[in-house]
């Protein structure tokens, strides 16, 4: 269970939101826009993608930057 009160969805509502105003516009709606939350899993955060080469971007470009957002949203540490 996390530390806070937010549900991991909304978290993850709320980490999009503040990487829409953080990124470029054309990277975020190729990339990010049509992520979506999958699960919270011993302290695994997990999300989907459209396909194989959004997932392999998000993976070597946002996976710090989203994990430290997670984190603190959250409450909790997280993979």
């Amino acid at each position: 269970m996390n530390g806070s009160s937010i549900q991991p969805d909304r978290a993850w509502e709320m980490t999009l939101s503040q990487l829409q105003m953080d990124m470029p516009k054309a990277a975020f709606d190729s990339w990010v826009r049509d992520t979506s939350f999958v699960s919270l899993e011993a302290g695994v955060f997990t999300v989907g993608t459209p396909n194989t080469y959004g997932c392999e971007w998000l993976a070597s470009r946002l996976t710090s930057t989203v994990t430290r957002m997670l984190t603190g949203i959250l409450n909790q540490q997280l993979d």
